[in-house]
This record gives C-alpha cells, sequence and structure tokens, in this order.
C-alpha cells in the first residue's frame, strides 16, 4: 500500500538494508581476495627452500629475496584489496541511492488515525500523546506490527536488564561459578563465558533466548509473516493475569510500554555511568 503511494520506488528502509548487505558482501570478498593475493606473504619463520647449485649459478646472488620483502608483498595486498573493495562499496551506494532516493521525501499520505490506533498514545496525563516527528508510522504503515514488536522486546530486556544491574549487590545464585571474586556487572560477560565453547552460564542464557525466540518463529514465521498489529509482542504467556476489561487491558499494555521505555534509558545511562566511573555497583559513582 505504501509502496503504491510513492510510485513503486523502494522505500528508504529497504535501501538502507540492501547497502548493508552490500557491504558485507563487499568486505568479505576483499578479505578473500587478500588471502588469495597474498598466499604464503603472511607465514612467520618458514626458511626459504633450498636450491641447488647449477640454479645458484645461473640466478646468482640477486635471486635471493631481500628481508622484509614477502611481508611488504602481503601488506601490499591488503591494501589493493581493501581499495577495491571500498570502490565497488561506494559505486552500489550511488547505484541504490539513485534507484530508492528518487522520490519526494514527504511523498506519503497521512494515516486516518495516529499508528492505526496503535496503542501507546493513552494516560499521557492530559489526554493523549502522539510522538512521531518523523512520520515513520505514516511512511511505513506496513512496518507497524515489526516497530511495536521490536519495543516491546527491547523494553522488556531492558527490564530484566536493570534488575540485573542492582540484584546481584543483594542476592546470588548459589553457585561457584557466580561468586568468583571480582565477579560485577562490568565483568560479568568475560567471567562467565567459557574457558571453551559452550561453556559457562552465558552460552545458558543464550540457549534459553534462542527457545524463546524459536517459539516466537512458530508463531508468526520466520519472515514474521503472520505478524499482526494485534499479536505484535504476544508471546502468549501471562494473559490470565490481564484484566477482564478493554479498558483495562490497554492500561496494562501501556504501563508495560512506559516502563519498558523508561528502562531502556535507565539502563544505558546506568551501565555508561558505571563503566565510566569504573564503579559497577549502585548507585554507580565513586
Amino acid at each position: 500500500q505504501a509502496v503504491g503511494h510513492i510510485g513503486g520506488s523502494i522505500p528508504e528502509y529497504t535501501a538502507s538494508l540492501t547497502m548493508s548487505r552490500i557491504v558485507k558482501t563487499t568486505v568479505a570478498a576483499s578479505v578473500g581476495a587478500l588471502l588469495a593475493a597474498s598466499g604464503t606473504s603472511f607465514v612467520v619463520g618458514r626458511a626459504p627452500a633450498a636450491r641447488n647449485a647449477p640454479e645458484q649459478l645461473l640466478r646468482g646472488a640477486s635471486s635471493q629475496e631481500a628481508p622484509g620483502a614477502s611481508a611488504a608483498s602481503g601488506v601490499a595486498a591488503c591494501g589493493a584489496c581493501l581499495a577495491v573493495g571500498v570502490a565497488v562499496a561506494a559505486v552500489a551506494k550511488r547505484s541504490v541511492a539513485r534507484r530508492s532516493y528518487d522520490v519526494p521525501f514527504s511523498s506519503y499520505e497521512p494515516l486516518p488515525k495516529f499508528a492505526n490506533g496503535l496503542v501507546g498514545t493513552e494516560y499521557a496525563g492530559w489526554g493523549t500523546y502522539e510522538f512521531d516527528p518523523l512520520d515513520l508510522a505514516a511512511r511505513y504503515p506496513e512496518q507497524l506490527p515489526w516497530f511495536r514488536e521490536a519495543e516491546l522486546k527491547h523494553g522488556r530486556v531492558a527490564m530484566l536488564a536493570f534488575l540485573g544491574l542492582l540484584v546481584p549487590d543483594v542476592f546470588r545464585l548459589p553457585l561457584d561459578v557466580f561468586n568468583q571474586d571480582g565477579l560485577n556487572n562490568l565483568t560479568a560477560h568475560k567471567m562467565l563465558t567459557g574457558p571453551g565453547l559452550f561453556e559457562g552460564p552465558m552460552w545458558w542464557l543464550i540457549t534459553i533466548v534462542g527457545a524463546i525466540e524459536s517459539l516466537r518463529f512458530k508463531q508468526v514465521g520466520l519472515n514474521f509473516g503472520e505478524l499482526t498489529l494485534d499479536n505484535a509482542g504476544d508471546l502468549g504467556f501471562g494473559k490470565g493475569f490481564l484484566p477482564k476489561t478493554p479498558e483495562g487491558i490497554t492500561q496494562m499494555k501501556i504501563k508495560e510500554l512506559k516502563n519498558g521505555r523508561l528502562a531502556m534509558l535507565a539502563f544505558s545511562g546506568a551501565i555508561t555511568q558505571a563503566a565510566l566511573y569504573d564503579s559497577p555497583s549502585f548507585p554507580f559513582t565513586q
């Protein structure tokens, strides 16, 4: 529908995704070309192959490689491959821009309702609060379910993450791995991963998250083709605790959104301050 309003051109977000794929492919191709071109240039400590006497007499002293020549050829190959990669990416970027940005930025139709009536503007204290300065909802109405799915996921993760900043100061699981000396909010990721592959509590967390995401893919499809405004963010968990009236359900959705938005800002601020002041415990100051 949105594409029809702008004459069938590719939307701007599609251009961004296309550009990302082009850059990744170009970098991968450059690295592959580097490895192929450099050959054994970066093999360290390898002695020159022995030559027999006739070859040495014919070639003479000039046949001996100068020290560092092998490394220099490797650096030259690296620079050449990266230069080619940058040039290809620049040409591709201009090509994508010509195909995707040839439509005026204002070529879209306003929606009959803000964000197609999506919950999130009510109970602001003085009525509704319709905040969308870039008009993303009107520009890409087909992406609204994805926007809400992403917002709810990030908000829920941020709420759990902020609890994770506070709770370990007063309580930790009774396992040795969680009670190591020096384990805190800033060192947890490194200390709880490994030492080997698939070892450490971080891998447990990845397994749990992967299971939840697998269930979500089963609900909406691998390409999120079944995702709608009604089921965005709905994991089917905790519905029994919802109020019985439509107004009560709306209020609960608003509470989750507001707490999630606040948690995203709060976690970002807390972990940044903890790192800057090297103070991993509340209140995250020296």
